[in-house]
């Protein structure tokens, strides 16, 4: 009986491990789970910040993970880890250049694009989109 408890831990730890967060190599990942914000190279990456920071809950309400693009880094709400290519990827699969803002459906279809960080004008094409229509009601 004793084995058998032991056994039984176990493999429930093994389980918990496996379960681990993998690491973020290609939005695709993320899609029908979260609306995404590409900050590409915006020369107020602070402002960015510290706007993103004042509306976690909104942006939590929204299922909303941004990622601000610096050279080849990011900086992310996102909770795992990014791959090291996943940067390049990014900016190669959307095409997106310096000083764009985009925001991607949970469709992973281009919802907006912006030249200045406008977040009221994001909830808004957010909230007017279908499926958060759903959720809002729900």
């Amino acid at each position: 009986m004793n084995n058998l408890i032991k056994l039984l831990l176990l493999i429930f730890s093994l389980s918990a491990y496996s379960k681990q967060q993998t690491v973020l190599s290609d939005l695709a990942t993320l899609q029908w789970n979260n609306r995404i914000l590409v900050i590409n190279e915006v020369q107020s990456r602070d402002t960015v910040l510290v706007l993103l920071d004042t509306n976690k809950i909104e942006i939590k309400e929204r299922d909303l993970l941004w990622f601000i693009f610096t050279a080849d880094q990011a900086e992310t709400n996102y909770q795992g880890e990014l791959s090291a290519d996943f940067v390049a990827k990014t900016r190669k699969r959307y095409q997106i250049t310096p000083g764009k803002i985009m925001l991607i459906g949970k469709d992973g279809g281009v919802k907006f694009l912006l030249d200045r960080m406008d977040l009221e004008a994001i909830f808004s094409e957010i909230d007017a989109m279908p499926m958060r229509q759903n959720e809002m009601l729900n």
